[in-house]
């Protein structure tokens, strides 16, 4: 019997050990996770609100970054954020010696800290700067993919970068301590953008080509590439990511308007000095009669210049079709511009109208832009690019302006890439 129940004794041994060093265990965190969550939301008001400045938003819609990055400059109270947004409202205002100059006008809504999936900011009530992205329109009815609810993954311990992402796109976002006015940041971001006057941009083997319009960033290093979105900072540009190519890594660059020249100083020191792409054509080269596609029997289109340096019109774009259509010249490609637009009456019953096509969606934004790439050798021929949206269809709808609910039927998918080709 006395050998049972020594047996059993170390059966539970491990059993009363476990037992005690459970009993022995601390709860290693002094306040529960309720309380701990109060008190980061608490902390990160208390940054927001520390900058009198305001934050530096470098804020990227869509999870494949394909509109590119926008500047904001916040700015945080208790309750309220002011934003600066570099496509913003501008206003003019009169300075002491009579000279005007435009200044951003700021918008105000409400903000909130949550704990949803992890401590968050919430743009609540609508601020048509901080929504515009994630606002559907009857041509985007998915917006442009942006986020009004953003995720604080971290706050740097100099309490001078807050790191977010985006509740929906999953971008990353960050905020920077602003060390200038909002309007004065916002200004020089404004005035980059418009001093540029070249997308092409070359120093040795190096060359970086920028969309203005998508800020879409392609660097080759010889015959290596990599391409990023980028945004407009008050400096120049920065890319969403580090780029390396051939060993090189680019960053950011800093823009000097007087000789239209990037200046890298990310590991080396590098001046790239714009020029204009090849088979670039003035306003007035490109007007004449096109091919409308590639294939010899394809109906021929014919784009006047309208005198004004800017604008064109393109009779029999579809010979089904008697509307006209209107590009417009892009100096620093040399070449057109065509957007989603109306093309007139169809019968009595129809509206025409030129729309894009993505892989999943139509869309009829005007502000969406085809823009052409021109050929360096004769014939003329320049191929259209509308970055996620693949192909131009002219389209039928009911209604004006255009709804999902009022889509008659195409007349005409074009060539896919839309392409034109001089014929005289």
């Amino acid at each position: 019997m006395s050998k049972k129940i020594i047996a059993y004794l170390f059966l539970m041994l491990p059993a009363l050990l476990t037992t005690s060093c459970l009993t022995d265990q601390e709860d290693i965190f002094d306040k529960s996770a309720s309380i701990r969550s109060a008190e980061y939301l608490e902390n990160a008001r208390k940054v927001l609100t520390s900058a009198e400045n305001g934050w530096v938003m470098n804020y990227y819609p869509d999870n494949l970054q394909s509109f590119g990055g926008y500047s904001y400059v916040l700015t945080f109270d208790e309750n309220n954020v002011t934003a600066y947004f570099v496509n913003g409202k501008t206003e003019t205002r009169t300075l002491s010696d009579g000279s005007t100059e435009e200044v951003p006008v700021p918008e105000t809504s409400i903000y909130s800290l949550t704990n949803e999936d992890g401590p968050c900011i919430s743009f609540d009530t609508y601020n048509s700067y901080l929504h515009y992205f994630a606002t559907p329109s009857s041509g985007e009815y998915e917006a442009k993919g942006g986020d009004f609810i953003f995720i604080i993954l971290n706050i740097s311990e100099d309490q001078n970068t807050i790191t977010l992402k985006g509740n929906r796109s999953g971008n990353l976002v960050r905020l920077y301590r602003n060390t200038e006015t909002p309007v004065k940041y916002i200004s020089d971001c404004i005035a980059v953008t418009k001093g540029q006057l070249y997308e092409t941009f070359v120093k040795d083997d190096v060359t970086m080509e920028l969309d203005l319009e998508s800020q879409q960033v392609t660097v080759a290093v010889g015959e290596e590439t990599a391409k990023s979105s980028y945004i407009i900072t008050n400096k120049g540009i920065k890319f969403y990511e580090p780029l390396t190519v051939a060993g090189r890594t680019f960053d950011s660059f800093d823009y000097n308007e007087a000789n239209h020249s990037y200046t890298s100083k990310d590991i080396e020191s590098m001046e790239l000095v714009g020029k204009l792409p090849d088979g670039w054509r003035s306003y007035e080269d490109l007007a004449g009669r096109y091919r409308v596609g590639t294939a010899d029997d394809a109906h021929i289109c014919t784009i006047t210049a309208n005198g004004d340096g800017e604008s064109y019109t393109i009779s029999n774009l579809d010979s089904r079709l008697s509307g006209t259509a209107t590009a417009y010249y892009k100096f620093t490609r040399g070449s057109f511009v065509i957007s989603p637009q109306p093309m007139g009456m169809y019968g009595s019953s129809y509206y025409a109208w030129l729309i894009a096509i993505s892989d999943n969606a139509m869309a009829w934004d005007t502000s969406i832009q085809f823009k052409g790439r021109n050929s360096a050798t004769d014939p003329l021929t320049i191929t259209f690019s509308g970055g996620e949206y693949t192909e131009l269809w002219t389209y039928a709808f009911t209604d004006d302006p255009p709804t999902g609910d009022g889509r008659a039927g195409y007349f005409t998918q074009f060539e896919s890439p839309f392409t034109l080709v001089r014929v005289d």
